[in-house]
């Protein structure tokens, strides 16, 4: 089992993408916790994160900056800072900042399943002339990021 070193990192540190009104920083890689999680901070302008489904990893989101609207398992909450929700592997969800203001979360994955790498490519995909929508969608089932109907 590889190493585990202390991680001490300032607001500005952290590999950044940018999709959209949506900015990611990541904070804690899946090689920086020896592949027990990954932290990540989303700074939403009005932006929705589709309605999906993880396989492999639960997902804890924690409301910084803003309110957020959650969608888990079909049911809708408006939530404000400081609140937390949990959304264990095969539930679906999803979230949006419906605006005016921005909105911030941190993002947990458990454990860590590389969304760094998919972040990257995703932030390629949607920034190359002509979306690719059929390459944004293996992405999605490369880095479990299933996409799924509201009504599911």
């Amino acid at each position: 089992m590889p190493t585990v070193k202390p991680l001490v990192a300032a607001p500005d540190e952290g590999e950044t993408f940018s999709i959209g009104e949506l900015r990611i920083v990541s904070r804690v890689q899946g090689s920086q916790s020896g592949g027990g999680l990954e932290l990540y901070e989303l700074v939403l302008g009005r932006f929705v994160i589709d309605y999906h489904v993880h396989h492999t990893m639960d997902e804890t989101l924690c409301v910084i900056e803003g309110q957020v609207q959650f969608i888990v398992a079909g049911r809708k909450y408006q939530k404000p800072a400081g609140s937390v929700v949990f959304v264990p592997r095969g539930v679906h969800h999803g979230f949006s900042n419906q605006g005016p203001g921005r909105a911030r979360v941190f993002v947990l994955f458990t454990p860590a399943g590389s969304q760094h790498e998919y972040f990257r490519r995703l932030e390629e995909l949607v920034t190359a002339p002509g979306l690719d929508k059929q390459a944004v969608q293996q992405l999605q089932k490369q880095y479990d990021q299933e996409l799924v109907p509201l009504d599911s």
